[in-house]
């Protein structure tokens, strides 16, 4: 039997460009995680990979390196293609990228995806060098496939990430359609955290013998050990809300994401929370690409202290530090229990999974062994608050800009004029985040109304803005 090579310890093991080890080092990336150790030897020497993997595992550096060692940098047009399932997911990847490969000369990334207007996208597409690097959603891609606004000759690698997802929400169409356009001659990438047989088609039909690895499947083992998880069992239904609300109000809740299996249950359990003072907000697919972005950033930013989603809309949600989740509702798959639970604990920080079951939901639950290290305990919630007329107010608050990465807009040139025009002190700047075509910047609450007067009118980097509060 042949002996297996060394694991790499290092990414000086690999043969990676200095410039990408200069980016892994600005993002004290020191040590390969276990599924960058599995995929990177194989993906930088051109082999196509099938890959299980959960999140949180470190994939998107896998195969975002794997791509960026493959890019020509003084040639335009795509030559790598990243398909992912959501629009969150999207932005996410493309900011990783970035990350990955900032001290490459010359390298452009960009993220399509439904929600706003294709024309802008187009428009970005026309007036400037074509990415060399495209994260995208299925039915957006496809659109720029159909207008030719992408022309997919120069392509070298394809990445399906979370291809279990992709395929659960009906994109198998659209990526048949995409991938029978794409050049034959190609690298392809596939990620998944479980390995069902539509994924395993899926492998078999576009990759060329691949490498099949398993850096954590669908087992309790894929979940952190610095996890905690608690199942709570009430007597009745109707009891959940009480409970839900009495898990939120202890004193290690922080930040906390809640999961429900439906849209009108996302916003019954956000008007319920506010009601009682809860700073909540909702996230669900019906809800277009801006508020998405709002709702998410007031979590980020301390806006809010707990988002309120359906599985999709958190799909890819990329939230540091939360340090809470619940599941109201009773997951459907054990699959989506893992992804649920696996949204806190993140990058070996502690944060507590509850679940929120009636005894018959405890039994089929107990039956995964993906939940096997639950702790469960009855509960009888102690009675509600009446509710309040109004929502909290938050001590800091979000403002829209009407300016982002388009306009060629910093954090940096957003701080200066907060602070030179605005007129608040470098400290009292919270979290910004630049979008594509908006972005929000984070102030004290009591500061607000003097902040919006002064930016009333406001330039920043020439260009006029309009300042408004995020409600």
């Amino acid at each position: 039997m042949q002996s297996l090579p060394p694991s790499p310890s290092a990414f000086t093991d690999f043969n990676l460009a200095p410039a990408l080890l200069e980016g892994l080092a600005e993002l004290n990336f020191t040590e390969p995680t276990a599924v960058q150790t599995l995929v990177l030897p194989a993906a930088l020497d051109g082999q196509d990979v099938a890959g299980q993997a959960p999140t949180g595992s470190g994939k998107t550096a896998a195969y975002g390196l794997a791509a960026l060692s493959q890019i020509e940098l003084e040639t335009n047009g795509m030559q790598a293609l990243v398909l992912v399932p959501t629009r969150e997911l999207a932005l996410q990847v493309r900011d990783a990228l970035k990350a990955l490969g900032k001290h490459l000369p010359n390298l452009r990334i960009a993220a399509y995806y439904g929600g706003h207007a294709m024309r802008d996208e187009t428009k970005d597409l026309e007036k400037q060098q074509a990415p060399q690097v495209v994260v995208a959603t299925p039915g957006r891609f496809l659109d720029h496939l159909e207008r030719r606004s992408i022309i997919p000759n120069q392509l070298k690698v394809l990445v399906l990430d979370e291809a279990d997802k992709l395929l659960e929400l009906g994109f198998q169409e659209e990526m048949a359609t995409i991938i029978s356009r794409l050049p034959r001659r190609r690298q392809t990438l596939l990620f998944s955290a479980t390995m069902p047989e539509k994924v395993l088609q899926l492998v078999r039909a576009n990759l060329t013998r691949p490498r099949v690895m398993n850096a954590g499947g669908a087992e309790a083992s894929t979940l952190p050990a610095s996890l905690t998880l608690r199942g709570h069992v009430v007597a009745a239904a109707d009891q959940k809300p009480a409970a839900l609300f009495h898990l939120l109000n202890q004193p290690d809740a922080g930040r906390a994401l809640v999961f429900a299996n439906t849209r009108d249950r996302v916003e019954e359990l956000t008007r319920f929370l506010r009601g009682r003072g809860v700073a909540a907000e909702a996230l669900h697919g019906k809800m277009m690409q801006p508020e998405r972005d709002k709702a998410m950033l007031k979590l980020r930013n301390g806006s809010a202290t707990v988002l309120v989603a359906t599985d999709v809309a958190a799909r890819g949600l990329d939230v540091t530090e939360l340090d809470t989740v619940v599941q109201f509702d009773a997951p459907e798959q054990a699959d989506t229990f893992q992804h649920r639970a696996g949204r806190t604990a993140r990058a070996g920080a502690e944060g507590t999974a509850h679940l929120l079951v009636t005894a018959p939901e405890q039994a089929k639950l107990q039956n995964w062994p993906a939940a096997a290290p639950v702790l469960w305990a009855a509960l009888r919630p102690p009675s509600l608050p009446p509710a309040g007329p109004k929502a909290p107010r938050p001590s800091t608050v979000t403002l829209h800009v009407s300016a982002g990465k388009s306009d060629k807009i910093s954090r940096h040139d957003l701080v200066g004029a907060f602070v030179g025009v605005g007129g608040l002190e470098r400290e009292a700047v919270g979290r910004i985040e630049v979008f594509d075509y908006y972005s929000f910047v984070a102030v004290p609450e009591g500061q607000v109304q003097a902040v919006l007067q002064n930016m009333r009118g406001a330039k920043v980097k020439n260009k006029k803005v309009k300042v408004t509060l995020v409600r």
